[in-house]
């Protein structure tokens, strides 16, 4: 029977009609390691029953978190917050860690695992002269070795975001880093849970994001 991996949704609105998403590149990379994907959807009146269903979770990428999820005010660098983007990532989050179920927290989504399992956030790397934006393939991590994904000790990655982990999560622990310091990668101690703050998704052929991908179907076979 296969594996069923549930995403959570990204919303635009065209034509002032607001539409829920989930980008094709995070489906290929499942369905060719024989996964069933389905996407999640905000707002349903009784979403632990469909979280039911799941055997592991994506929590993709997108808009910067409300600084309120980790008790900080928004002056302005927190861009285009979404408080119902927030409320599903918490939920998946949280359901993953009390039933032990494998979860991929990619950019955004490696964000919000870190927050909602009780760390924080730096709000804007640039205003502390640091830039991560725009960066298509030659952002240099470093790794360390760890239980779930064997890297090299340097990897060179794509990189689009401008936040990132300030305050680390209890109970996690750190497996890539920039050379700026820069969290790159987390992993939590006991449970099957992964942060990558790059997109692997958006390269799926390089032998990083296949070891990514191949580390969490792993954990979900």
């Amino acid at each position: 029977m296969p594996k069923l991996i549930c995403l959570t949704p990204r919303t635009l609105i065209e034509n002032s009609i607001e539409k829920q998403f989930v980008n094709t590149r995070y489906l290929k990379p499942l369905h060719e390691r024989g996964m069933n994907t389905v996407m999640l959807t905000l707002e349903n009146p009784n979403l632990e029953s469909i979280l039911e269903m799941c055997d592991g979770f994506v929590v993709t990428g997108g808009v910067d978190l409300n600084p309120e999820t980790y008790h900080q005010k928004n002056e302005g660098l927190s861009k285009d917050v979404c408080s119902r983007l927030d409320a599903i990532d918490k939920q998946v989050i949280t359901y993953a860690k009390s039933h032990h179920k494998p979860l991929l927290g990619i950019c955004r989504g490696h964000q919000s695992l870190n927050v909602f399992m009780g760390g924080s956030l730096i709000q804007d790397l640039n205003s502390s002269g640091k830039s991560h934006e725009h960066i298509s393939d030659h952002h240099t991590v470093h790794t360390l070795q760890n239980r779930f994904v064997k890297l090299d000790s340097h990897i060179k990655t794509n990189s689009y975001h401008h936040q990132a982990i300030d305050q680390l999560a209890p109970d996690f622990e750190v497996f890539a880093t920039h050379e700026d310091g820069t969290i790159e990668a987390i992993l939590h101690k006991e449970l099957p849970m992964i942060g990558v703050q790059w997109h692997p998704e958006a390269s799926p052929l390089s032998e990083v994001s296949k070891r990514i991908f191949d580390a969490f179907i792993k954990l979900i076979k």
